[in-house]
């Protein structure tokens, strides 16, 4: 993403930020393109997909912020994986340990990875 990105890029690469949908001192990722979309993790992984009103996915899409797990920024935490933390790992986003069993868990640049630094967004 650029400033001279098209609008359309801008608004796809835009999340609001929204009280947790499982926890009100947590938080959600609501799409700006999208809405009534949420980031959600499934096996791991994170994807766009619409609200279904369900407890599971509330907590899928609940994410809660610490320090940066690298000293700075903002580490956001899966509410219902507390251990596991959005990162973004070879071109995808997922929720990952350091260390654990999935390739995701790689320890290497962990802290990095999970530690986000959190700017105006793309589209208003």
């Amino acid at each position: 993403m650029t400033s001279s990105s098209s609008a359309l890029d801008k608004s796809d690469a835009t999340w609001i930020v929204r009280r947790g949908l499982a926890s009100s001192s947590c938080v959600s990722f609501e799409s700006r393109n999208y809405p009534g979309d949420f980031l959600r993790h499934y096996n791991y992984r994170l994807y766009r997909q619409p609200m279904d009103g369900t407890a599971q996915f509330r907590a899928d899409a609940t994410f809660c912020p610490t320090t940066g797990r690298s000293g700075t920024g903002t580490s956001f935490a899966s509410y219902n994986y507390p251990t596991k933390y959005i990162r973004h790992y070879d071109y995808n986003v997922c929720i990952a340990s350091s260390g654990g069993s999935n390739t995701w868990d790689s320890s290497t640049s962990w802290t990095d990875d999970v530690s986000w630094v959190v700017t105006s967004p793309w589209a208003p």
